[in-house]
Order: C-alpha cells, then sequence, then structure tokens
C-alpha cells in the first residue's frame, strides 16, 4: 500500500490538489479540531481514551459480520441504523475503557510471555503440525478485517481481566451445596390423577326464559355495544404507482448486468478434500496409502490433524482456490477429472494434497436473457426515486390545501374513502372491508386520529421509507352505542348457556373433589360424572417437549401435598380439572453428578454476569465518561437524521 501511495504522490493531479489544500491552510488556517484534539477520541474515561478510528472499524467490523449472517439482504449502513449498532459498539468500548482505566490505577497488566502464550493457543494462527504460522496469523487478521496493534491491545486487555476477574472469585463465593438444594427441587418429579369435566360437554342445561334472559342483558349491558366506527379518506403512494414512468437506456441495462454478473455469470466449481502435510515424503506416502485404496478423508484424518469436517472444503472455484491457497494450486486442481489426487503442492502451510469429489459445470446468463429481469429490477429502483422526487409537489400541496380532496383533485391522485368500519376492519354488516396490509397501516393510524387534524406525509413501514407512503384524514366518528336486548337475544343466550355451562361443570369438578378425598377411584369418578380421567406421570416443574398440562394445571400439581386435592379452571376457559397428587420424587444429586455440574456452572456464570454488571456500574460512576456523541452521529448518521 505504501508502494501504491508513493506512486500515486506522483502524479500532476495529486500535486495539483495538495497545491491548492495548503493554500488554503495559509489562508483560512488549520483549526485545532482538524489534526488533534476531540476528533482523534470519541469518548475519554479518566486518562484512557477511546481512539475513533478504533471505534469506527469496529462498527463496520461488526456490521460485516452481521451482513453475512443476514445473507447480504441488507447494507452496512442499514445494520448500522436499525441495530443502533455504532452506540451498542460505543457503549461496549467505553466500558471496556472503564476496566482498562481501572486495571491501570491498581497495576494489573499483561507480559510479554502471557500474550506471546495467549496467541500461540489460537489455531488459526497454527500450521497443520500445530506450530505457530506467522504467515497463518497475517492471514487470518487479514480476513478478519482486525490490525496486529488491535489484536495485541485486545489480547493484552483480556488477560488482564482474566486476572481481575479471577480475582472477584465468584466460585468461591456460590457454594456447590447450593447447586444441590436447586437440583432437589428443580429435578422434583410428580405423579397426579386427573379429571376433565368439560362445559362444552354439558347438555342437559334447561332452557332460560326471558326473564332470565333480559335480567342477564341488564346486568351486563356493557359487553353488548356497537364497536366505534370511523370513517376516514387517505392518498397512498407506492413505488408501483411510478413504474410506467421509468425510462431505461441501454447504458442502464448493461451497467446492472456487469454489477450482477457474479449472479449471471457462474464457474465452475469442484467439491474438494485437502490436507496438509510438514514434508513432502509425508504427502508421497499419504497419496501411495489412498491410491492403494484407503479413503482420502479417513486417512487423512489418520495421519494430520485434520478432522473429516476440516478436510471437506466444499465447492470451491478457481479463483476460491487461487485466494485460499496459490495459482499453482488453482492450476493442479481445475486440471484433475474428477476423483484424482493432485501431486504435493508446496505453500505456507507446508505440502497439500488435493482431491476433486465432484464437479459443478459453470453457466452463463446472457445479458438477453437475463433482460427481463434487469428491466424489472431497474424499474423497481428507479421508481422509488421517482416517487421520493415527487413528495415535495406532494407536501406542498398539502401545505397549501390542508386537505386531500382537493390535493388528489389538483395532483390527479387516486383518493380511498373508509366507511364505518371498527377497530378490526370491519362494516356494520360484519363484512371485512380492509383486507391488505398497506389498508391495515392506514386504518390503525386512523384509529389514532382526531378529526379536524391535517393530514401529514407517513411511512407505510417506518423500518423501510422506500416501500411508499399515506396520508390519511379522519372525516367522522362514531361513538359506541348500547344495542338493544331485542337486537342482541341470540348472542345473550349463548353466553347465558355457557356461562350455565361453566357454573355446572364447577359444580361437578366440586363433587368430584369430595369422593375422591374420601378415597374412591378416580377412573370411577369420572365415568359416574361424565368426565375424562388419566393419570399425569413423571410430571416436571416445566413443560418438556410435547407435555399436554397447561401450565396453571402443572403449578396446581406442585403447589398440592401428596394425597389431597382440589381443582383448577381449565386453561382454555372450557370446565374444569380435578387433580390428586399421588406421588413425589425429588431430584437425587447423588446419582446425577453431571446435571448438578451444569447447574452449578450455570448459576456461577449468572452471578459472574451480574457481578460484572455491577462492578461496570460502579466504573462508570467512579470515571465519569466523557463521550463525544457529536463524532458518533457525524460519522454513522446522515445530516437529516443529525
Amino acid at each position: 500500500m505504501l508502494f501504491n501511495l508513493r506512486g500515486a504522490l506522483d502524479s500532476i493531479f495529486v500535486k495539483v490538489l495538495l497545491g491548492l489544500l495548503i493554500a488554503a491552510f495559509a489562508i483560512w488556517g488549520i483549526g485545532p479540531g482538524m489534526l488533534a484534539g476531540s476528533t482523534r477520541t470519541v469518548a475519554k474515561v479518566g486518562d484512557t481514551d477511546v481512539s475513533t478510528q478504533v471505534f469506527a472499524n469496529a462498527v463496520q467490523r461488526q456490521a460485516r459480520q452481521l451482513q453475512q449472517q443476514f445473507g447480504g439482504q441488507m447494507s452496512t449502513e442499514e445494520i448500522i441504523k436499525l441495530m443502533n449498532l455504532d452506540y451498542q459498539v460505543l457503549n461496549q468500548m467505553v466500558s471496556d475503557a472503564a476496566i482498562a482505566e481501572h486495571m491501570r490505577d491498581m497495576g494489573l497488566r499483561a507480559t510479554e510471555v502471557q500474550l506471546a502464550k495467549e496467541i500461540r493457543t489460537f489455531e488459526a494462527f497454527q500450521a497443520p503440525d500445530g506450530s505457530f504460522s506467522p504467515e497463518m496469523m497475517e492471514r487470518a487478521l487479514q480476513s478478519a478485517g482486525f490490525s496486529k496493534s488491535e489484536l495485541y491491545s485486545d489480547l493484552r486487555r483480556g488477560i488482564a481481566r482474566n486476572q481481575l476477574m479471577g480475582s472477584m472469585g465468584a466460585r468461591t463465593l456460590l457454594p456447590r451445596a447450593l447447586a444441590e438444594e436447586l437440583y432437589v427441587w428443580q429435578a422434583e418429579r410428580r405423579r397426579a390423577a386427573m379429571i376433565n369435566f368439560s362445559a362444552s360437554d354439558i347438555t342437559n342445561i334447561a332452557e332460560p326464559t326471558t326473564e332470565e334472559l333480559q335480567a342477564y342483558y341488564d346486568a351486563s349491558k356493557a359487553t353488548y355495544m356497537t364497536p366505534e366506527r370511523r370513517s376516514y379518506r387517505y392518498i397512498m403512494l407506492t413505488p408501483a404507482q411510478f413504474t410506467d414512468k421509468v425510462e431505461l437506456i441501454e447504458d442502464d441495462i448493461t451497467a446492472a448486468y456487469e454489477s450482477r454478473r457474479d449472479e449471471f455469470v457462474k464457474p465452475e466449481t469442484r467439491n474438494l478434500l485437502q490436507v496438509s502435510f510438514p514434508t513432502e515424503a509425508e504427502a508421497l506416502a499419504f497419496i501411495s496409502n489412498v491410491e492403494g485404496g484407503t479413503d482420502f478423508a479417513t486417512a487423512g484424518a489418520e495421519t494430520t490433524a485434520f478432522t473429516k469436517e476440516e478436510i471437506a472444503l466444499g465447492a470451491n472455484s478457481y479463483d476460491d482456490v487461487s485466494t485460499g491457497f496459490d495459482s499453482d494450486a488453482a492450476e493442479a486442481v481445475f486440471a484433475l477429472e474428477d476423483g484424482a489426487m493432485t501431486a504435493p503442492i508446496e505453500g505456507i502451510a507446508g505440502w497439500s494434497v488435493f482431491k476433486v469429489d465432484g464437479i459443478t459445470p459453470g453457466s452463463t446468463v446472457s445479458i438477453d436473457d437475463a433482460r427481463a429481469e434487469i428491466e424489472t429490477t431497474l424499474r423497481e429502483e428507479q421508481a422509488v426515486d421517482l416517487m421520493f422526487d415527487y413528495l415535495p409537489e406532494l407536501e406542498d400541496a398539502i401545505a397549501e390545501d390542508g386537505a386531500l380532496t382537493p390535493v388528489a383533485n389538483k395532483l390527479d391522485l387516486s383518493l380511498a374513502t373508509v366507511t364505518g368500519i371498527d377497530a378490526q376492519g370491519k362494516n356494520a354488516a360484519g363484512e371485512q372491508v380492509v383486507t391488505q396490509q398497506n389498508e391495515y397501516t392506514v386504518m390503525q393510524e386512523a384509529f389514532r386520529l382526531e378529526t379536524g387534524i391535517e393530514p401529514i406525509v407517513k411511512d407505510i413501514d417506518p423500518r423501510d421509507n422506500t416501500k411508499g407512503i399515506y396520508l390519511v384524514e379522519l372525516s367522522e366518528v362514531q361513538e359506541p352505542t348500547q344495542q338493544n336486548f331485542e337486537d342482541v337475544s341470540s348472542t345473550v343466550r349463548a353466553a347465558w348457556t355457557a356461562e350455565e355451562s361453566q357454573r355446572r361443570a364447577g359444580e361437578i369438578a366440586e363433587e368430584a373433589k369430595t369422593r375422591l378425598i374420601a378415597g374412591e377411584d378416580a377412573e370411577t369418578v369420572a365415568d359416574e360424572l361424565g368426565g375424562t380421567s388419566f393419570d399425569a406421570k413423571n410430571v416436571s416443574r416445566t413443560a418438556e417437549g410435547t407435555s399436554g398440562l397447561s401450565q396453571n394445571i402443572r403449578r396446581l400439581i406442585f403447589d398440592l401435598p401428596i394425597g389431597e386435592v382440589d381443582a383448577e379452571r381449565a386453561a382454555d376457559g372450557n370446565g374444569y380439572v380435578v387433580v390428586r397428587v399421588d406421588s413425589v420424587s425429588a431430584g437425587e444429586p447423588a446419582s446425577n453428578r453431571a446435571a448438578v455440574d451444569a447447574l452449578y456452572d450455570q448459576l456461577v456464570e449468572q452471578f459472574q454476569a451480574e457481578l460484572f454488571q455491577e462492578y461496570q456500574a460502579y466504573l462508570l460512576d467512579l470515571y465519569e465518561p466523557e463521550v463525544h456523541r457529536n463524532i458518533v452521529e457525524q460519522l454513522f448518521r446522515s445530516q437529516a437524521e443529525r
């Protein structure tokens, strides 16, 4: 890179540009914040600085990692804004700086010997024989976007932090007996006899009289109100309304094809197996072994430190091999037939042997064959730009007229009208009027508005303003009104019958409880009272697998002592469940040491995390960080967002 920079400085253009800059500095002067001061640090904790450059690199690095996890569907800029990644990273770095400051005050630091030892433990920095490889380290750091100084700094902080956290001694503060006691409670299992009485199965409910229904209606009149209904108008603009106005030229199509060449032109790929040896002789011996009939991956796993999974490299193109290894390896690999092996190839990791385990031919979609798809994509992209270009005209019209009807007439826009719907998008006849997601978004806004409010531009999707905008204007609100008994008599009858069935199920459950307490068999009681009995075996405190027990019934089983009986309303509100606890088996720590150990490790980890959070809060209060949020805004926020 230095050679490239040195060469660039020799160009006349750069010399002229530098001359202009020097002249500008001579006239206007160089401000104190341009080359030094606050622009170099995004935060300061005591005497510890958080470098602006290191912060920016960390944000971009994490954004790229997340971009890969999301399959490249979002840009790094979108990820940073959506997840507030810049402030997440900043908060973490400020916290790290506070810890570093405290460690400095206490004299904690990592020695060079500790640093070297830690570096040698990284598998990515090791050659196939397990020895440390400076070349492998350089390659791994370059791939991860890390510099050596960043690595060394992070490792030193990590080593010192481990010393610090080790001194807090979470394991000495938490006795293992605590995990054993918790395991006894947590691993407890119970067996219970259960009878379910469903209200919906009770059909011998007497028909209610008109007087009973009237009384039921009078007691619950608030239940039988009409819903609030609203009427509103709205204008909606989406990119789809502008696609017909997009004018494409051939240069646009060609440029789009070239930018997506990787999508349309697929190179030949080969599934590869690869192992490396310290010497050529060992590589040749391996080849002889495979040619004698031994499986390549099996032989490689037996004679090297590679596992079978590491030996299988998957599908690789010529460029993949050339980049990951070198051009000689790529030439050798792509000269092979399917199933063949290369001779030993010397590289920085030793002597490698490759085998081709399948070939996928390359393919090419010509620009003519891709034209329809490219044109569709370009129209969609440019339609978004046309929509944004149109918005100022729409906003000016709203500012001038203040209402949607004259705006729609002036700009020849479609004005949608929705009349008398409830909050579920249904009209008075119960028909679903609002059916599309965009319409539902507008309806939600209409139910938040008050009449007389001037419409404003809203994004259809606040997370993605490219999906379009809308303006909604509330025209009428119909307040809820009391429905007459005659109009809702059938609904009242159904509600009365359901409540009566539930009450009757409760009475039967009480009778079942009495009989179970008296010692009767649960199955007999269920048969005679019209319930369903079943034996719940090995019930745990928390749901496991496909357990059919609801949480309230499970809670009841664990609340009752052995032999006691009680009932609980069914989780779905349909009847009651009667429970008798028949046996209790406590957890046995002595026979489940591995489970207790895992629980203890979990408790220690949780305690350590809570302790660390308290420690961080203490340090931030102690050192009172100075954070330059304006720098963060300048780095990762647009002018409009600021």
